[in-house]
């Protein structure tokens, strides 16, 4: 608590051993969330460095077929658990199709552009083949 009120970032490793839990027990615990950061995907701003540091995080602490504690992996990244859980599943390559990304793809595609750069704009690992199936 004290690493956190004092906004530092947080030794998860100090503070496990401090509580005699394991780091995934206290990363799970955790309740102080305030001042995480957002993670909202942008074509242009994208980073793998941090995709690659989550998913990392997920395999090694949540090996199939365990469930994945978002809560734990937002306390890891410091991001907020929905950009987690959103971003998590655009890396797999799933969207959630509402009325708003079905008209963005609507919207691109009566501009000319093709489903690889539509899905590219939506997500990072988002098929082609999957945009053409949802502008159909």
């Amino acid at each position: 608590k004290k690493q956190y009120t004092q906004n530092q970032s947080v030794d998860w490793a100090r503070v496990s051993e401090s509580v005699g839990l394991s780091e995934r027990e206290c990363l799970e615990a955790n309740q102080f969330g305030d001042g995480k950061a957002r993670w909202i995907y942008d074509p242009d701003t994208f980073s793998w460095d941090m995709a690659n540091r989550m998913t990392a995080f997920i395999e090694v602490n949540y090996p199939r077929p365990l469930p994945v504690n978002y809560t734990a992996v937002s306390n890891y990244m410091w991001i907020e658990r929905d950009d987690c859980v959103n971003m998590a599943g655009l890396l797999r390559g799933e969207i959630k199709w509402t009325e708003d990304a079905v008209a963005k793809v609507v919207e691109l595609r009566n501009q000319g552009m093709m489903y690889k750069d539509i899905a590219r704009q939506l997500s990072p690992n988002l098929t082609a083949k999957k945009v053409a199936h949802a502008y159909s």
